[in-house]
């Protein structure tokens, strides 16, 4: 992301001081970790290196930071579960009740803002009940690398893996086709299919040689056209295709729907040039259409 400055914002860390200084090592390595990474990261450590009002220090670090990471553990479990004795990890208590609170008086905002981790050697069991560790997401961090903590990285830095792609365009499906109801006699396209040697001529021949029937340029006779397709094709119905104003946009559209029509496109094509032929028989333009589709090596028979 050349040339881009990402603010993740400030992440308290809440985490119980075990029995042992094991814990708060791996914590505090965790804590490096993360500020190494651009992520402002606060940790208990350095502010005890001056005297504290401890309850205004963690009240403030839990208010005022965009996210906090609740770090598993069986004291932290615990004592954030309400299962240690009074005065037992008071510091670890006192995160953990304005963490509930949080939970309790606005769960949406606590699902954001509240990410449960899971260190190295830990489990999802030594979190807290009331983070749902079961049905809730936590972050596992394998070890304290990019690749090892990426998960959280991502969450935290706002750089998701899985993005949501761009909306296309809603594809033309046609209805069912239906059996013909009493269709023109003898005017029907074969549906079968396409000649050995028959090719599809490419869009800009094809709709050039539209173009070239001045009927062509008028909306109502396009639907016409398209109305005589429907009836050739035995459908019962219009040969349905995105009508628009522009003639050449909307010839462009026919020939899409030639090549998407769960028909033969060869049978398509002869019906429109039988519709242009009713139309226009002894328009010069007709006959260059006639002339394209033979050189694509489509048979006709007599309309």
């Amino acid at each position: 992301m050349s040339g881009t400055t990402l603010s993740p914002g400030r992440v308290f860390i809440s985490y119980a001081h075990d029995d042992d200084d094991e814990h708060a090592d791996q914590v505090r390595e965790f804590w490096r970790f993360l500020r190494a990474n651009g992520i402002d990261a606060l940790l208990d450590l350095p502010a005890g290196e001056i005297r504290q009002d401890w309850s205004l220090w963690m009240l403030r670090g839990i208010r005022d930071s965009r996210r906090v990471i609740v770090v598993a553990s069986p004291q932290y479990r615990r004592r954030a579960d309400g299962d240690a004795l009074a005065g037992e990890g008071a510091g670890v208590q006192w995160e953990a009740r304005l963490l509930r609170d949080l939970v309790y008086e606005d769960p949406e905002d606590a699902l954001d803002r509240i990410v449960p981790v899971v260190l190295p050697g830990s489990a999802p069991a030594d979190l807290p009940v009331w983070l749902s560790p079961g049905s809730h997401t936590h972050y596992t961090v394998e070890d304290f690398t990019e690749t090892g903590a990426q998960s959280l990285l991502r969450l935290l830095t706002g750089q998701p893996y899985e993005t949501v792609p761009d909306l296309g365009p809603v594809p033309l499906l046609p209805p069912r086709e239906q059996p013909a109801a009493g269709g023109r006699s003898g005017r029907s396209a074969t549906v079968s299919g396409p000649p050995p040697a028959f090719r599809m001529p490419d869009q800009t021949s094809l709709v050039d040689a539209l173009m070239g029937c001045p009927a062509m340029h008028r909306l109502a006779r396009r639907h016409e056209l398209l109305s005589l397709m429907g009836e050739f094709l035995g459908l019962g119905h219009a040969f349905q295709v995105p009508e628009d104003s522009d003639a050449r946009t909307h010839l462009r559209a026919l020939d899409g729907r030639i090549r998407r029509t769960t028909l033969t496109s060869d049978a398509a094509l002869k019906a429109m040039y039988f519709a242009l032929k009713e139309i226009a028989p002894d328009d010069i333009g007709t006959k260059g259409v006639r002339d394209l589709l033979v050189a694509c090596g489509l048979v006709f028979g007599e309309a």
